[in-house]
């Protein structure tokens, strides 16, 4: 199982905090955003108001901490659907049909 990140020092703890809520698509949107600035409707306006107030330096290990939490949203989903059992039985073979008429 991959360890999370480690935010740098200079990442407000608030932004800490509600990356918690994200999904990594939208982490990958806030990392995006802090490079470019450009309009999204996928950055939260927290981030917009935020990052409107940061210096470079911090939109920068912002983004590198989204990116990376990212990364590690999505190894854990990975390492879940690998952890899974597989065990062939998809319901769709031959008297299997349950529902109302097979009960």
């Amino acid at each position: 199982m991959p360890t999370p990140p480690t935010p740098h020092d200079t990442v407000p703890d608030f932004i800490i905090e509600r990356f918690d809520d994200h999904s990594a698509a939208e982490l990958r949107a806030i990392a995006s955003y802090a490079g470019t600035l450009e309009s999204s409707s996928d950055v939260p306006n927290y981030i917009v108001q935020a990052f409107a107030i940061q210096d470079d330096e911090t939109r920068t290990v912002v983004a590198i901490y989204a990116d990376e939490l990212a990364d590690y949203l999505e190894a854990n989903e990975a390492a879940d659907d690998e952890a899974r059992p597989d065990d062939g039985d998809d319901d769709t073979g031959p008297g299997r049909m349950g529902g109302a008429f097979f009960g």
